[in-house]
């Protein structure tokens, strides 16, 4: 993909009608929060004519949000201002997901919230994330779009950053040039958003952070007979002494956990399990020393990645989309895995709790 992108948004955006965004703040009723709700967000789709109805019921007992768009439509030669929803049908819904579900089921069995694709367990998104991105859709709703493609589709020829000032500091995703617009390209609950006009914000090139930390390092790791999969991930590594340094590596990490996740949606499941073996095999391999040691600082972040990772092989051995061979050579490379690197189990135990059941692995959101 060029940097100078033309990529339109998704056609459940609303078409030729998207290029009239107005800036102005959306209705006060896109979002009327309680104090007593809190935790991560999750979101559901259904029939656009049910979404009132539906909100007003979650309305009840949890925090709900509609991105909506403001559009400008010429009727019999006068111009008309419309609200309405960016995505047809789309509710955000902060909550316990079981509570969430509990009340779905109580109002219809068809209703349910969206799942993530890789693991088959409710997509998630974290509250300081929803926050900053209600924020956002209120005041400059101009500002974000939602993209046709899988975050990693993105991750070619641009660079990886990290927003450390403004409304988004924290968010990390790709510098993407969009229509002459500066955008970050990110991810919220596995959907791909793309939120222009960054230029004000400060940013931080994981990539630069990584490779003056090796240089500043003697790399002790043996090259030798590695495949070209191996070296490319083993160029994201250095020996980290600060919470600055996990952080780095996290983010140097997660575009090849998300092309794990994304190999298992297309169908690549022999692809997707390479690159997940390698990257936890890499992980345990460089990391081992100081995993757990405090002095470090909190792998939460690489923690997270790893359990990920761990996920797509879960879930690629319950798909029962591979053939016996393929299956008996997972099966053994995850057991050769945890030996090598015992602190690993329970990273792949949890993948097998979030494991999807019956084929789940790649199919379409």
């Amino acid at each position: 993909m060029p940097l100078y992108s033309s990529d339109t948004l998704s056609n459940a955006v609303g078409g030729k009608e998207g290029s009239g965004l107005d800036a102005s703040p959306m209705p006060e009723d896109s979002f009327t929060p309680k104090a007593e709700a809190a935790g991560a967000w999750c979101y559901l789709f259904v029939h656009y004519t049910k979404v009132e109805l539906i909100r007003s019921k979650l309305n009840q007992k949890f925090n709900t949000f509609v991105h909506r768009s403001v559009t400008f439509k010429r009727v019999k030669g006068r111009i008309k201002k419309e609200v309405r929803p960016t995505i047809s049908g789309l509710i955000f819904v902060q909550g316990n997901a079981r509570e969430v579900e509990a009340l779905l089921r109580s109002l219809s069995p068809a209703l349910h919230l969206a799942s993530d694709c890789t693991t088959g367990a409710v997509a998630q998104i974290a509250d300081s994330v929803m926050q900053a991105f209600i924020q956002l859709s209120q005041f400059e709703p101009a500002r974000i779009r939602f993209m046709p493609h899988a975050l990693g589709y993105y991750a070619t020829g641009h660079p990886l950053v990290r927003v450390t000032s403004g409304l988004l500091a924290g968010f990390e995703g790709y510098q993407v040039r969009i229509s002459r617009d500066k955008c970050l390209v990110t991810s919220v609950g596995g959907m791909t958003v793309a939120i222009g006009g960054v230029c004000k914000e400060t940013f931080e090139n994981v990539e630069a952070y990584v490779n003056l930390r090796r240089s500043q390092q003697e790399d002790t790791a043996d090259a030798a007979g590695q495949t070209p999969t191996q070296e490319a991930i083993g160029r994201n590594f250095f020996r980290p002494q600060n919470q600055m340094d996990l952080l780095a590596l996290s983010g140097a990490l997660a575009p090849w956990v998300e092309q794990a996740e994304h190999h298992a949606r297309e169908g690549r499941y022999p692809e997707a399990a390479k690159v997940a073996l390698i990257l936890l095999d890499e992980v345990g391999r460089r990391l081992r020393p100081c995993w757990h040691d405090p002095r470090v600082g909190s792998f939460k972040d690489l923690d997270a990645l790893c359990r990920r990772a761990a996920s797509v092989l879960a879930a690629l051995a319950a798909s029962g989309r591979l053939t016996p061979e393929q299956h008996e050579r997972l099966a053994r490379e995850r057991r050769a895995l945890i030996q090598r690197h015992p602190f690993m189990a329970a990273f792949a135990a949890q993948g097998e709790e979030n494991a999807p059941r019956d084929g789940q692995v790649g199919r379409n959101c």
